[in-house]
């Protein structure tokens, strides 16, 4: 048994890299030790888990991931670091309260690269599905999905859907509907190529597209 010195309710906890770590909102406690006589808890200062978002504690290829008061953070072992900023000044909590009067919070949970977390704007109060790429960096708004719990076995992704409580899977493993989204890209001509006599000659010199920069205006939901 321990007693830590610092204010506030416990918000989450997760062993990360072998070590437990304990939250609170503005605090993270790291235990070190093998065995009792040796234990020590390292207190720091910094954004913790928000109250009510202990669900978002993921673990995405060896950093982990979580739900602040004031954002999204990425912890590596040093501190965390913000890595939400793209949303701009479009705030999301992490808490609901539901019927039965507990506090649910935003859930999260990764697969491959990508860490999808389920949590409320106050924008217009609605629940999303957000995933973020840690390849690219990017941050995509699925749909609004509201997520009761994420896992991740054998490459598919199952949660299960707060509306009908029903098992579901991101990446359709186990249905029958198989068929791909119809889309397509259509540039202008490029003006590499030269039509003569009914067949298409390279250009002079054998110049080539070496890039090809889009530019796209998407109207919102897009």
């Amino acid at each position: 048994t321990a007693s830590c010195g610092t204010d506030g309710e416990w918000t989450g906890a997760i062993t990360h890299l072998g070590y437990p770590l304990f939250f609170k909102e503005n605090y993270l406690h790291k235990v070190y030790g093998n065995y009792p006589a040796n234990y020590q808890i390292q207190s720091t200062e910094c954004r913790g888990v928000m109250k009510g978002a202990g669900k978002s504690l993921a673990i995405l290829n060896e950093k982990l991931i979580y739900k602040s008061r004031y954002g999204i953070c990425k912890y590596d072992g040093s501190l965390p670091v913000d890595i939400s900023l793209q949303f701009g000044g479009i705030k999301y909590s992490a808490v609901d309260i539901d019927e039965d009067g507990q506090a649910v919070g935003a859930v999260a949970g990764t697969n491959g690269n990508k860490y999808y977390i389920s949590m409320k704007s106050e924008a217009d109060d609605s629940w999303y599905l957000i995933v973020y790429d840690s390849l690219s960096e990017l941050w995509h708004k699925e749909d609004d999905m509201r997520v009761d719990a994420f896992a991740s076995v054998d490459g598919e992704m199952y949660f299960i859907d707060h509306k009908d409580h029903q098992l579901r899977t991101v990446f359709g493993s186990g249905t029958e509907d198989t068929s791909m989204v119809d889309w397509f890209v259509e540039t202008g001509i490029i003006g590499t190529q030269t039509k003569e006599g009914g067949y298409t000659a390279q250009l002079p010199g054998k110049k080539y597209v070496s890039q090809l920069i889009v530019r796209m205006a998407l109207s919102f939901g897009s």
